[in-house]
């Protein structure tokens, strides 16, 4: 996401700050206040978006991480990649559209956006080491690099879109809602789509939830549902229901000593779907049907500075406080690497 023309880090910060306190004066539970980057939104007008977005398949990254690493970069861009794939495998094996090749070619180039959606439920607290407008200026500068990295590797030249979104919910079952229930995002009559019950039958936009194993363990941990139960659901059962009804899980599997090894997740997620695990907890195994393991990276960037696997920041947020910036460039991207040698974020 470029800057804009002749806007200083100051500027940004302003500007960012802008669309935030708006965000938080709106009573929306879900806004995009920089749709499409790189073309920056003025933020007196960022809310005000009117035209829903057409995808069939919304990639959600979490941007809660501070800052964001090259781990992070891996999980969007092969996240993307899989499900462009997936889709020119599908197009090939369907008629064209209208006999046109083109238009075949159209299609698959805007049925996937990125959205990095960050949570502000605590926003009347202050944020460390960032605060929100440090962390929604490297979202865009995070936005930048996954653009940049998508081109790179991107034969056909197909776009990215990168949204970037504020929301006020914590957890992805309210957060996924919140998106669908809003006017930002439409899916189409496409094979793919599907019908929406919030919002009064438009065809629903398919969304994928990109997290790590430590969030799908506290997904499926009944502490965090507090719903009163009714006496054919459970918690639960009542907030996960339609989370899966309308997205699923790419979870990135994370091999160390706190989650076990590889075999060890595959394991979890075999006895979920075909055992009683998850249904003694107020589950449903049926969900793990939703869920999909993928391998983290090895030498993320070629570097050595990147633990095999780890999606962390910590090992970033050291190299910044120890003024390592050799070190912090083997853990995270170019852009956000760029914007924190800079002093623009405040640590």
């Amino acid at each position: 996401m470029a800057p804009e023309a002749g806007e200083d880090t100051a500027m940004a910060k302003a500007r960012l700050q802008t669309a935030l306190r708006s965000f938080q004066s709106s009573g929306r539970p879900f806004q995009l206040i920089q749709p499409h980057a790189p073309a920056p939104v003025p933020a007196s007008t960022a809310s005000t978006a009117t035209t829903s977005r057409k995808c069939r398949t919304l990639v959600v990254l979490d941007s809660s991480f501070n800052p964001p690493t090259l781990a992070h970069l891996h999980m969007a861009t092969s996240a993307v990649q899989d499900l462009r794939a997936q889709q020119n495998i599908a197009a090939r094996a369907r008629p064209v559209r209208g006999g046109s090749g083109g238009q075949e070619t159209h299609d698959l180039a805007t049925d996937v956006r990125l959205l990095l959606l960050l949570a502000v439920n605590n926003a009347d607290k202050a944020p460390k080491p960032a605060t929100f407008e440090e962390r929604l200026l490297m979202m865009e500068a995070f936005a930048r690099d996954i653009q940049k990295a998508h081109d790179s590797s991107n034969e056909a030249k197909l776009q990215l879109p990168v949204d970037i979104g504020l929301t006020t919910h914590p957890y992805f079952h309210d957060k996924s809602a919140a998106i669908a229930a809003s006017a930002e995002y439409a899916g189409d009559d496409g094979p793919s789509s599907q019908t929406s019950t919030e919002g009064e039958g438009k065809p629903q936009t398919k969304q994928i939830f990109l997290a790590g194993y430590d969030t799908l363990i506290r997904i499926f941990t009944p502490k965090y549902y507090t719903h009163p139960p009714q006496p054919d659901k459970t918690p639960m059962q009542m907030a996960l229901d339609p989370f899966f009804a309308r997205a699923q899980l790419r979870i990135t599997m994370r091999t160390d000593d706190d989650w076990g090894g590889m075999e060890d997740q595959l394991g979890y997620i075999e006895r979920i779907m075909h055992g009683k695990e998850l249904e003694e907890v107020g589950g449903r195994k049926e969900w793990a049907r939703r869920v999909e393991l993928v391998e983290g990276t090895s030498r993320l960037g070629g570097t050595e500075g990147a633990h095999a696997g780890v999606v962390s920041s910590t090992l970033a947020r050291e190299a910044v406080k120890s003024k390592d910036w050799g070190r912090l460039r083997g853990l995270v991207p170019g852009e956000v690497a760029r914007l924190i040698e800079e002093d623009a974020v405040a640590w």
